[in-house]
């Protein structure tokens, strides 16, 4: 197989659609934590990052590679530790607890009633709500998680054979509670079946069909999950979004589906427990696997919690801007003003000039080297062209020709199918997943919430990111679909339509035909 050579000091580890200066910056800021004690507390390593933006390629977020090894050995004692891992997710659920009252207070829309001055008020307090939950996630990204899962592995490899390793390590690691994406499933699914029981005959639902008490229902789930598509791909999961699942859903047996989805826990335990009856496992490996599994469920659950502060926070700039009260300050700018930007020009009447507005619409890029402060103050900042010649000089762009490339196994199997290629340039996701073919292999940077439509379709799921807690290896082991993630180059290698054999029992991807 031919490798990669690479002399890259920084490592490409998620991108995004296009978030804007302010977002970008806060990104930086939060990820690392401007709180001193709350970064010591929950232990984020990182201190030289990169984010950058441009127009037509996204948001790019880097890590120091070097730092990307020591936070591996820090992972790997904390995460390997029950009580350092059982105090861990008692402050993530503390963090979600803050979020979620948060939001339903946020809900009532009372909010909207006050000046712009009122609105920065309650903006500067929603980052607050946020940078506990999105950096307590960000404190268990996969390179925390790459020390562990190579020894577990290891581990496990010198007492059983690889099928043995595999089967244990799949299952004892997979979290037996349900985690957030499959309890908003299962209470969609049983507003689906109360519809289907009322209107049994009915081919096809719209608002003018539906009883008010359904249509209150619908708008109550999508109050509650609208976010999940609205902040990572502008695709908000709102009523029209739920209306469309339903007439998709009207075919299917939804009993049967809710049935599975609740036995699911007792099943795993029973499999848990054949493993644990079967196989002579030591209590070290236990615990690790059993830790793992906890952690991938409480990040998804932390992912919810920062989404959620997120599209608050965005709400409010969306609703300042509407005040017309700056001619500069509009839907179109108002997320390329950095936050101390945006208090000047509320409380002081100070703007930044057109020209760097125009500069950040086409690239910016955020340097943090050894230090950051409160909000990312001191963090280097670039823009327009100068960005883009900053970016290239700390990570050149390399040329990538391969035929045969691998990554960590998420999930065994082995499938071959073509590629439908998911980036964050798609100004419609959820119509190019309408077009995605059952048995397709789904190809991203790394898999969201807001792809589970696409998730389900899929023969096989390769990412360029991950670690054994991210999402696409949770769910792709939920769901028992060949998934190999971490390959790094997956979006640079592959394109729409492509022929490719997906080893998952390997860890290799083989493109048969371009």
């Amino acid at each position: 197989m031919e490798k990669i050579n690479s002399k890259q000091k920084f490592q490409k580890m998620w991108e995004a659609h296009a978030t804007g200066t302010m977002l970008g910056e806060l990104v930086v800021a939060f990820n690392i934590s401007h709180n001193s004690k709350l970064k010591e507390k929950i232990g984020v390593i990182e201190k030289n990052i990169i984010f950058f933006y441009k127009k037509g390629l996204g948001t790019q977020f880097f890590y120091k590679i070097e730092e990307m090894k020591e936070a591996a050995e820090f992972g790997f004692k904390r995460f390997t530790n029950k009580k350092k891992v059982d105090e861990y997710i008692q402050d993530s659920k503390k963090a979600i607890e803050k979020t979620d009252k948060s939001y339903e207070k946020f809900l009532d829309a009372s909010w909207k009633s006050g000046s712009v001055q009122d609105l920065l008020k309650i903006f500067k307090k929603l980052l607050l709500v946020l940078e506990k939950p999105y950096s307590l996630y960000y404190a268990c990204q996969p390179q925390y998680f790459a020390k562990i899962e190579n020894y577990l592995i290891e581990k496990l490899e010198k007492k059983f054979d690889a099928n043995a390793t595999n089967k244990i390590y799949s299952i004892l690691t997979l979290p037996e509670k349900l985690d957030s994406l499959v309890i908003e499933e299962l209470e969609w699914l049983k507003i689906v079946r109360k519809v289907k029981e009322i209107s049994p005959n009915e081919k096809r639902f719209s608002k003018q069909n539906l009883s008010e008490n359904i249509i209150s229902e619908i708008n109550k789930h999508s109050d509650q999950y609208v976010y999940l598509g609205d902040v990572e791909a502008e695709n908000p999961w709102n009523f029209d979004h739920y209306i469309k699942l339903l007439n998709k859903q009207l075919s299917i047996d939804v009993s049967k589906k809710i049935k599975d989805i609740e036995s699911k826990k007792a099943k795993l335990k029973r499999k848990k427990l054949r493993i644990l009856g079967k196989y002579d496992i030591d209590d070290e490996a236990q615990i690790i696997c059993d830790n793992i599994a906890k952690i991938g469920i409480n990040r998804l659950a932390l992912r919810f919690a920062w989404t959620k502060a997120m599209f608050m926070y965005i709400k409010v700039l969306r609703e300042i801007a509407k005040r017309n009260f700056h001619p500069l300050l509009n839907s179109n700018t108002i997320l390329e003003f950095k936050i101390n930007e945006l208090e000047d020009i509320i409380l002081n009447n100070k703007v930044i000039p057109k020209e760097e507005i125009k500069r950040r619409k086409q690239s910016f890029l955020y340097y943090s080297r050894d230090y950051i402060n409160d909000f990312g103050d001191d963090v280097n900042f670039y823009s327009g062209e100068q960005a883009i010649k900053k970016k290239q000089e700390l990570i050149p762009e390399e040329k990538v020709d391969v035929k045969e490339f691998d990554g960590s196994i998420a999930c065994k199997g082995k499938i071959v199918g073509k590629v439908f290629l998911f980036t964050w340039l798609e100004e419609n996701l959820t119509k190019k997943m309408d077009k995605m073919q059952k048995g397709d292999i789904l190809v991203a940077g790394q898999t969201r919430p807001f792809l589970m439509l696409a998730i389900r379709k899929a023969g096989g799921i390769i990412t360029d990111e991950g670690g054994i807690t991210s999402h696409a290896a949770i769910v792709s082991r939920e769901l028992n679909i060949p998934c190999i993630i971490g390959t790094k180059i997956a979006t640079k290698v592959l394109k729409d339509g492509d022929l490719v054999e997906v080893d998952a029992n390997k860890g290799v991807i083989k493109i048969i035909e371009k």
